[in-house]
């Protein structure tokens, strides 16, 4: 995709470890004992590795988790994110469809990460939702938080803009101190609601 906020803008030749220096950095965090490895992007699963690397962090002992905008999980990879036994996906979503698939600049996008939460839900896969909140996606909080009930998704993260990367193009869009408050204040009533309605989020 070509997120409008996204800080991994890819501009020149791009230089990525090799996979046997992959499972080298993965054999030091083991050895260091951190708990956890978050792979994310840009896009984890355009690396035709990821699953390598995320089984033998598996095997090393920690604890593996995704970051992605869902759009290539298909029923082959969640069945393989169920198989390594990858404790968390976080998968994006920014708003309604419309709002999303503008702020992916992809038409479909929310279709296909939908599908993606779904897929893996169907698994037994722990799946959450990630926000970056701008001046065009706030109001659509709560249609967010309604997806998360409608589908029983059980956590949501939201983010603040990054200014990097694509980010730095539209810092202009970043909540003001007000509206970031008041962002801070729909989330409080949408939660209490879940809560309310016997559906604890995290």
């Amino acid at each position: 995709l070509a997120c409008s906020h996204c800080y991994a803008a890819c501009h020149g030749p791009q230089t990525e470890l090799t996979t046997d220096q992959a499972l080298a950095v993965i054999d030091d965090l083991a050895a260091f004992k951190v708990p956890v490895i978050l792979f994310s992007g840009g896009e984890p699963f355009v690396r035709e590795d990821i699953f390598t690397l995320a089984a033998h962090a598996v095997q090393k002992g920690v604890r593996v988790v995704f970051s992605t905008n869902g759009t290539l999980i298909d029923d082959a990879r969640a069945e393989e994110i169920k198989k390594i036994g990858v404790s968390y996906v976080g998968i994006s979503i920014d708003g309604t469809e419309q709002v999303h698939d503008a702020f992916r600049r992809h038409p479909g996008a929310y279709r296909l990460s939908l599908a993606a939460i779904r897929r893996l839900q169907k698994r037994g896969v722990k799946v959450g939702l990630r926000v970056t909140m701008t001046r065009d996606n706030v109001a659509s909080i709560p249609a967010v938080f309604k997806l998360m009930r409608d589908e029983r998704i059980p956590r949501i993260c939201l983010y603040h803009l990054v200014y990097a990367g694509r980010g730095a193009e539209i810092a202009a869009h970043d909540l003001s101190h007000a509206e970031a408050r008041a962002a801070l204040g729909t989330i409080i009533a949408e939660t209490g609601a879940c809560f309310k309605a016997g559906f604890p989020v995290e």
